[in-house]
C-alpha cells in the first residue's frame, strides 16, 4: 500500500511539473502573438522597463520632429512671401523710380515735364506701400508694422542719438574697437528707419570735429573712420555735452528734430581731462531739461596690456548717467556698444513697438532650438522715400541718392533673407536626417521582430502540444493507481 501512495504522490508532483511547464509554454505563446498582431517588441512596461522608457522617450521625440519639419516648411514659405514682397519693390518700382529721377535731372525737360515725373514718382511710392502694407503670410503682415497709423502721423518714433567720442593720444589702443562698434550700432539701427546719428569729438585739440545727424550709416562709419582717430590733446567732456544739448549754442550744427527722442552716448578713458566751465550739476540739469537719456562707456586699457580686465574708476564723475557699461577686455568694446547698446536704445526708446516684432521660428525637437526671424519695414517712408522731389536739378539729384540708398537697403534685406532660407532649409535637411536616424533606432528597440516572434510562436505551440500530451499521460497513471486502491 506505501508502494501505491509514494507512486500516487510521485505522479501528482509530476503533473504539477508539467503544469507548470505548459503554463509558461502558453504565457510565452500569448506574448508572442501578442507581439506580432502588435508589431512591436515592448506592449507593456515589464517587457523591458528600462527599454519602454527609452522607447517612449524617442517616439515623443519623432512626433516633435515631424512637427518641427512643418514648422520650417512654414518657415520657408514666410520667408518667400517676404522676399517675393522685397523684390518687387525694387524691381519695377525702385527702379522705375530712378530711371525717371535720372530723366528729371536733365536741364533739358520743363517744370511741366518734371510736374509729370513727380506724379509717377508720388504713383509709384503709393506702389511700394501698398505692396509693403498687403504682403502678408497667414494674416501676419511681413513688410509693414501690424499697426494702424492715421495719416500725418510719425509712422515710428524719431530717434537722434550723439557719440561723444574721446579720440585723445590715451585712447590709441581702444579708438579702434571703438569706432567698429559705432559703425556696427548704426548699421543695426538703421532698420527702424528713423534713427539719425552724428558725432562729436571731446578732444580740444580736434575742434569742428563733429558730424551732423544723420540716417545714412555709411556716411555715419564713414565721417568716424575719416576723423576719429587717436591724437594728443586734453579732452573736455562736460562742455561738450552742454553745448551740444539741443538748447546748447552748437544744437544747430548737429540738426535735431522737434519730436525727436535724444540720446546721448559718451565714450572715455577720462585721461588728460581739462577744467570745464560746466559743472556736474549743470550737466545733469542740461540733460534733465532736454530729456537726454544717456549712457556711458567706460573704457580704460591705456598703458597696459589692451586685452586686461577694464580699469575704469570713474564712476562718481558720471553719475548722472542712465547706465554705466564697462567691456571686461579690449575685445569686447565693440561688442558692449552693438548688440548691447543698441538692445538697451530698442528696449529705453521703445523702438520695438514701432517696428515689427521678430518671429521666432522652432527648428529643432526641444524647448529653446529657435531661430529669430527680423521682419522690416519695407514702405516707403521707412526705407528713406519720405520726401522725394525732381523738381530741379540739385533735389533730382538728391533724390537720386535716397533711391540708390532705398535700393541697397533693401538688397541687403533680401541678402539677409537669403541667408535666412539657407538655414532654414539645412535645419530641414538635418530634421530629416535626425527623424530618419532616431526611428530607425527606436525600431530597434521597440519593434518586434516578426521571424525571430513567429519561430518562437511555434516552438512554443509544439512545447504546449507535448505539455498537454504528457499531463494526459500523467493523469492517466495516476488513475492507474487509484484502481489498485479499489
Amino acid at each position: 500500500m506505501e508502494v501505491h501512495v509514494c507512486t500516487l504522490t510521485l505522479n501528482v508532483t509530476n503533473s504539477l511539473n508539467i503544469y507548470n511547464n505548459m503554463t509558461q509554454s502558453d504565457a510565452r505563446i500569448r506574448s508572442s502573438m501578442e507581439r506580432l498582431s502588435s508589431g512591436l517588441k515592448l506592449n507593456r512596461a515589464p517587457d523591458n522597463a528600462a527599454g519602454k522608457a527609452i522607447s517612449e522617450m524617442m517616439k515623443a521625440q519623432i512626433r516633435g520632429l515631424e512637427t518641427v519639419k512643418r514648422n520650417i516648411k512654414d518657415g520657408l514659405s514666410l520667408l518667400d512671401t517676404a522676399e517675393s514682397g522685397m523684390g518687387l519693390i525694387i524691381d519695377p518700382n525702385l527702379a522705375r523710380m530712378r530711371e525717371l529721377t535720372l530723366q528729371a535731372a536733365t536741364g533739358t525737360l520743363t517744370a511741366d515735364d518734371r510736374r509729370m515725373i513727380q506724379k509717377e514718382l508720388d504713383a509709384i511710392k503709393s506702389s511700394i506701400d501698398d505692396i509693403a502694407n498687403n504682403t502678408e503670410f497667414n494674416t501676419k503682415k511681413v513688410l509693414s508694422p501690424p499697426t494702424e497709423f492715421t495719416p500725418g502721423e510719425s509712422q515710428s518714433t524719431a530717434i537722434d542719438i550723439v557719440f561723444f567720442i574721446d579720440d585723445s593720444g590715451t585712447m590709441a589702443e581702444e579708438i579702434s574697437l571703438v569706432n567698429a562698434g559705432i559703425s556696427s550700432f548704426a548699421e543695426n539701427l538703421s532698420q527702424y528707419g528713423n534713427v539719425n546719428i552724428g558725432t562729436v569729438s571731446v578732444n580740444m585739440s580736434k575742434p569742428g570735429t563733429y558730424s551732423s545727424l544723420n540716417h545714412d550709416s555709411k556716411q555715419v562709419t564713414s565721417y568716424i573712420e575719416t576723423h576719429h582717430q587717436s591724437r594728443g590733446g586734453s579732452i573736455n567732456v562736460y562742455d561738450q555735452l552742454v553745448d551740444f544739448a539741443p538748447t546748447g549754442e552748437k544744437a544747430k550744427d548737429l540738426g535735431y528734430r522737434s519730436n525727436s527722442k535724444k540720446i546721448f552716448v559718451i565714450l572715455t578713458d577720462t585721461y588728460d581731462e581739462a577744467s570745464s566751465r560746466a559743472t556736474r550739476d549743470t550737466v545733469t540739469q542740461t540733460l534733465a531739461s532736454n530729456n537726454i537719456q544717456s549712457y556711458l562707456f567706460g573704457v580704460d586699457f591705456y598703458g597696459g596690456d589692451p586685452s586686461a580686465e577694464n580699469q575704469f574708476q570713474a564712476d562718481d564723475a558720471y553719475s548722472f548717467v542712465n547706465q554705466i557699461y564697462k567691456p571686461q577686455t579690449a575685445a569686447d568694446v565693440a561688442e558692449n556698444i552693438s548688440p548691447g547698446l543698441t538692445d538697451a536704445i530698442v528696449k529705453d526708446a521703445e523702438l520695438i513697438e514701432k517696428a515689427l516684432e521678430p518671429i521666432d521660428l522652432l527648428i529643432g525637437p526641444n524647448a529653446g532650438q529657435l531661430l529669430r526671424v527680423d521682419l522690416y519695414d519695407c514702405r516707403s517712408d521707412a526705407i528713406g522715400l519720405n520726401e522725394i522731389q525732381v523738381e530741379d536739378h540739385a533735389s533730382a539729384m538728391k533724390t537720386l541718392e535716397q533711391i540708390d540708398q532705398a535700393r541697397e537697403l533693401m538688397s541687403r534685406r533680401r541678402t539677409i533673407y537669403g541667408a535666412y532660407t539657407n538655414r532654414l532649409e539645412h535645419a530641414l535637411r538635418y530634421s530629416e536626417n535626425y527623424h530618419l536616424n532616431l526611428t530607425m533606432s527606436e525600431s530597434r528597440i521597440g519593434d518586434a521582430d516578426i521571424p525571430k516572434e513567429a519561430m518562437s510562436l511555434s516552438q512554443n505551440q509544439v512545447l504546449l502540444q507535448s505539455a498537454q500530451a504528457m499531463l494526459s499521460q500523467s493523469m492517466k497513471q495516476s488513475e492507474a493507481v487509484l484502481t489498485l486502491l479499489k
